[in-house]
């Protein structure tokens, strides 16, 4: 540690140099004003313990001269000036402290020079930092606001001034209430008070949007985060600010957007619907007038036809059957409409549906000796009739692609936060999982016709009822190994009821 020590009597600033040097300090001494302010200038000094009276500097001045060539060294006084005036405005103008001659003895100057240098390092620090954070409030892109305990204004960063129009000199010492309109400013002064009030800790957020006033008369909106910290006996506030008027335009223009695409999706899914309805209508007339005639010919002919005319007529009865099966399935698609969730919840017990199903199905299950176990089902918000053709069609695929050995079916479900995962495990003959997606489109079909009958269009209605209720549904399967049907409901406010199977 290098000390220059500026004493013009040449005893004083012997016993100091001697003193300081058997502590282990570099010591190089200064007799006048002008020899100090040399070595300050060539040499890198520590710290400096300076005497107020010079041959050619006197009192207080002698501080400021020091200050003015070394404002980063920091100075211990060392004088025999006992004026409380002269220390009080040494202290105040950054001396790190105030000896007097006589009173302090070798040790404590010694520790005041090592105090004097660890302050000094710390307040370095802490100006780096603090011109650190300036810079950064200055140019953050938030308008930002220090207040006191009484929300008045004490920083008013550049940001802040282009927001609002207030300049950082009519801010500062002003309520931060002069950034809203007069007939809010109660209401927001008491939300925030109320917010504070329940809150503890020595740092709480209030985070909120309100609507703010530029100096010209204009509104607009912002987002705003408030601070409080609780700091020696009292509290302080900090608040971030950001106008936001452009992201609520373009939230607006949007919202605008969405609501006008979700009309034009509900005209065009209501037209998609009517279009099926009458498509149906029309297609049928003309495939019932078919299939009339065809059963006509069939009676009318009894006997008289080869083999092979016979299984024409065969063919033409089974393809408009077919066709109408068809027909059903696309009208049924086309009128599953998604859930409104304006409407009263709907509750099901999925117990009662299944019971329903089985009975449906009692013919088939009776004669491939089907084994079904089903446990306790929940109640769930979706309509009866959906319910039953969702369970169905999909009990029904594993009874239909089954393998050799009698089918085995497992139902189960299980709550996951506000909706029911539903579980349907078979042991047929599986699927690869490549078409585990195709599977659930329309008219999708893995297997001839000759060898499983169907439309192709069971999964997909599967897939429409669940997706209209905010659900989803998927295959988990492996050629042989069987299906695991996965989808999820959304759970009903009823307590689950009914027996299992």
């Amino acid at each position: 540690m290098r000390v220059l020590v500026v004493e013009d009597n040449p005893t004083q600033s012997t016993f100091a140099r001697i003193s300081l040097q058997r502590r282990g300090l570099d010591v190089n001494c200064a007799s006048t004003l002008d020899e100090a302010m040399s070595y300050l200038r060539r040499d890198a000094i520590d710290v400096v313990l300076l005497d107020l009276s010079l041959p050619d500097s006197n009192g207080i001045e002698t501080f400021y001269k020091i200050r003015q060539i070394a404002s980063g060294v920091p100075t211990v006084v060392f004088t025999g000036l006992d004026d409380q005036d002269i220390a009080i405005e040494a202290l105040k103008n950054g001396a790190q402290d105030y000896l007097i001659k006589g009173l302090a003895g070798d040790d404590s100057v010694y520790r005041c020079l090592q105090y004097a240098i660890e302050r000094n390092k710390v307040e370095v620090a802490l100006r780096k930092s603090e011109r650190r954070l300036r810079i950064i409030l200055e140019h953050s892109y938030d308008a930002f606001a220090s207040m006191d305990n009484q929300f008045n204004i004490t920083d008013w960063n550049n940001q802040a001034e282009k927001t609002f129009g207030i300049k950082r000199t009519e801010a500062l010492g002003r309520s931060l209430a002069i950034i809203a309109p007069h007939h809010l400013r109660k209401q927001y002064a008491r939300e925030v008070d109320e917010f504070f009030k329940a809150s503890e800790g020595k740092i709480q957020r209030y985070t909120t949007e309100l609507i703010a006033q530029h100096r010209d008369g204009h509104e607009f909106p912002i987002e705003i985060v408030v601070f409080r910290i609780y700091e020696d006996d009292s509290y302080m506030y900090c608040a971030f600010a950001r106008d936001i008027t452009e992201r609520k335009h373009v939230a607006e223009e949007l919202e605008r957007r969405v609501q006008e695409r979700t009309a034009e999706l509900t005209h065009s899914n209501e037209e998609l619907r009517q279009f099926a309805k009458i498509a149906s209508h029309d297609l049928q007339e003309p495939l019932r007038a078919v299939q009339g005639f065809a059963n006509l010919l069939q009676e009318s002919t009894k006997g008289k036809l080869d083999q092979d005319s016979i299984e024409f007529i065969d063919y033409i009865l089974d393809g408009t059957q077919r066709m109408q099966q068809l027909i059903q399935s696309v009208l049924v698609h086309s009128n599953i409409a998604t859930r409104d969730e304006t409407v009263e919840d709907i509750e099901t017990d999925c117990n009662a549906i299944i019971e329903e199903v089985l009975d449906n199905l009692d013919a088939t299950i009776k004669e491939c000796h089907a084994k079904l176990e089903v446990d306790n089902l929940p109640t769930v918000a979706v309509e009866r009739a959906q319910l039953i053709q969702l369970f169905q069609n999909i009990i029904s695929n594993a009874l239909k692609y089954r393998d050799k050995a009698a089918p085995q079916i497992f139902i189960t479900a299980e709550k996951s936060v506000n909706e029911w995962l539903f579980s349907i495990r078979d042991n047929g003959i599986g699927i690869d999982p490549k078409y585990a997606d195709k599977i659930f489109d329309m008219f999708a079909r893995l297997h001839g016709k000759t060898k499983y009958s169907g439309t192709g269009m069971g999964l997909a209605i599967c897939k429409k009822i669940v997706n209209s209720h905010g659900g989803k549904i998927w295959v988990e399967s492996e050629v042989g190994q069987g299906c695991i049907f996965l989808f999820t409901l959304p759970a009903g406010k009823m307590k689950e009821s009914g027996n299992g199977k």
